[in-house]
């Protein structure tokens, strides 16, 4: 509104200037003119400095007369506009804070003020229609995302079981044994990709409500002894503050940081170092690398942010549903050859 508003000031102030500006010479010659007649009428004679006087007196009058109206003309239509402009934009803003504070992800729907304009009530009825058209198609896609998932655990199971027996058979050759192993390997793969579905179908639909106040230290502590195995190339610096508790479902929370460290590990070459700082304001997580990742695609599902160590792109995903789920922000830089994962808990 107050743009708006500020527009049209604008644009009647230029108007009004030039108004004024051309009124006062009109408002001289007019009065000029009936102050002559009114001294022709009464056979009054001046002298040249009594004219010159009259003329300056004629010209202060009608100058501060008209720069006076002036100045009340505008001050009475600014005050109307903005009184006006308050009363009629007030059901437009009303719906647009409500698009802002909408979340897809909330399940519920927009109750939308009653408008008396019949323009903005229009609006509503469209916004709403709109709304629900997206709710429904969003609620549509993850009972399918979630179903497709559970349906693909059993079969995935047996023909990983299938596999391993097959494995186990003497007779096979080597050159079956070698297809057999990248098959069960990308077996693994899809297998891993529909528990992710499932988990991200599962935090959606906020199956994950039981909260707890979470010890950040001991779980970061107790991750990092879980992927010994995989940072044994690595150099781990730890900065740890041992009084960092935060409140949270403790299995998201290790989600969270698993996939973190997880990513971190993919992405570090041999013997570099993997740098974990936390406080009860933040946690960085930063990894040397040679190439900045891809941040557009960094946390889109199934977008590879690294040709060179492509994933499933589903694990920061997670991430970033899980930062959300509890308003915590997470942001991605790359500065002195180093990747760094920030998340701000507040």
């Amino acid at each position: 509104m107050n743009k708006l508003l500020n527009k049209s000031l604008k644009r009647f102030s230029v108007y009004a200037g030039i108004v004024l500006a051309c009124s006062i010479p009109i408002y001289y010659f007019a009065i000029s003119k009936l102050w002559q007649y009114e001294l022709d009428e009464h056979n009054i004679i001046l002298t040249a400095e009594a004219g010159r006087e009259d003329s300056f007196l004629i010209i202060g009058a009608v100058t501060l007369l008209t720069v006076f109206f002036f100045v009340l003309i505008l001050g009475g239509f600014v005050w109307l506009n903005r009184r006006i402009s308050r009363r009629l934009w007030q059901p437009f803003y009303q719906t647009l804070e409500k698009i802002k504070d909408f979340d897809l992800n909330s399940h519920t729907t927009v109750q939308f003020e009653p408008a008396n304009v019949i323009e903005f009530e229009e609006l509503n009825t469209s916004i709403n229609k709109l709304l629900e058209s997206n709710i429904a198609a969003f609620r549509q896609q993850k009972e399918f995302t979630e179903n497709v998932s559970h349906e693909l655990q059993t079969p995935l199971a047996i023909v990983q079981a299938k596999l391993d027996l097959l494995l186990q058979n003497s007779s096979i050759t080597t050159t079956q044994s070698m297809i057999i192993e990248e098959t069960n390997h990308a077996l693994s793969r899809v297998s891993r990709i529909n528990k992710n579905l499932l988990l991200l179908a599962k935090i959606e639909n906020q199956q994950f409500l039981d909260q707890e106040t979470i010890n950040m230290s001991e779980c970061i502590s107790e991750i990092v002894e879980l992927l010994a195995d995989f940072l044994e190339d690595k150099k781990v610096f730890l900065n740890i503050d041992q009084e960092c508790f935060i409140q949270g479902n403790k299995m998201l929370v290790e989600i969270m940081l698993t996939n973190l460290l997880t990513n971190a590990i993919r992405h570090t070459g041999s013997n570099a170092q993997i740098n974990i700082s936390l406080n009860s304001e933040e946690l960085n997580i930063a990894n040397a690398g040679s190439d900045m990742l891809i941040a557009e695609k960094l946390f889109n599902r199934f977008s590879s942010a690294s040709v060179k160590t492509p994933g499933s792109g589903i694990g920061l995903s997670i991430v970033k549903e899980i930062c959300n789920r509890y308003g915590w922000n997470i942001h991605y830089s790359y500065l002195h050859d180093l990747h760094n994962f920030k998340v701000k808990f507040s």
